[in-house]
């Protein structure tokens, strides 16, 4: 192999998949591709599903598990259909906390490590492609730029549903560098990472003592108050919090029955 070559293709790969335009060019896209605007378990569902699906004696089989995971088809073909399937179909099961439980090397890590892999690889491909607003530490939607007034008359012209809001800073950032004007909004395209901590966020139970709420929501940025007067300006607020890099991905919590009851997770739903 010729490894130089083989660098340069893979420069080559980068450049191509980059992209950056403002928030009308964004809608262009949207209007040719509009699974680029799915919401976090469609996205899910679709990369699961596009690996391939066979059925063996009535039984459905995910290509997208069978390089690592064995013996457990019943399993994951509940875990897609009755759980991932319904979310991304934005049934109430999407507001459910997805629990695995089981003995030791049962899978469970596994699963959930080639969720994360799986997600990075489909994000980097055009079916999974995701936009964010440049700028926006969670690398939000750029369709909540929309107004909530004109959304039914886009979701007739787009055939896009919009669910969610501005975050805090995009709120700040829109009226102070744009002047109000969202067409002019920078959009980029968004990459899932684990290791660059973008759409994908892991929560590891530490000393009780010293493990603080910030690790998973952000907190104050003290040093920055003096400049933007308030603590209760967004941008005084880090949002390096795990469940604010996970935005729009996938976030793992390990082991969380050992944490805090702080930190525990109950389903609401």
């Amino acid at each position: 192999m010729d490894f130089w070559k083989r660098l340069e293709e893979h420069r080559a790969i980068e450049k191509r998949l980059a992209w950056e335009g403002s928030f009308s060019d964004y809608l262009e896209i949207v209007r040719k591709s509009p699974h680029v605007c799915q919401l976090a378990h469609s996205r899910m569902y679709e990369m699961i599903r596009s690996a391939g699906v066979e059925e063996v004696n009535g039984q459905k089989r995910y290509n997208f598990f069978s390089s690592e995971i064995f013996g457990i088809d019943s399993t994951l073909e509940k875990l897609v259909e009755e759980y991932f399937h319904p979310a991304a179909r934005r049934l109430d099961v999407r507001k459910r906390i997805l629990l695995l439980m089981g003995p030791v090397s049962g899978g469970k890590s596994t699963l959930v490590a080639m969720l994360k892999k799986g997600l990075e690889k489909f994000s980097r491909t055009d079916p999974g492609a995701v936009y964010g607003i440049k700028g926006c530490p969670m690398h939000e939607e750029p369709l909540h730029l929309i107004p909530k007034e004109l959304r039914p008359e886009f979701e007739k012209e787009y055939g896009v549903y919009i669910e969610g809001e501005l975050c805090p800073s995009c709120r700040v950032m829109v009226e102070q560098e744009y002047g109000g004007k969202i067409e002019n909004v920078l959009v980029e395209r968004v990459f899932f990472s684990e290791e660059n901590r973008v759409g994908i966020g892991t929560f590891t139970p530490s000393d009780p003592k010293s493990q603080d709420i910030a690790d998973l929501t952000g907190s104050v940025d003290f040093s920055t108050i003096a400049e933007y007067g308030s603590e209760s300006d967004p941008r005084a607020y880090r949002f390096d919090g795990e469940l604010n890099i996970a935005n729009r991905g996938i976030m793992e919590f390990q082991e969380t029955f050992k944490s805090k009851p702080l930190f525990r997770l109950t389903d609401t739903g």
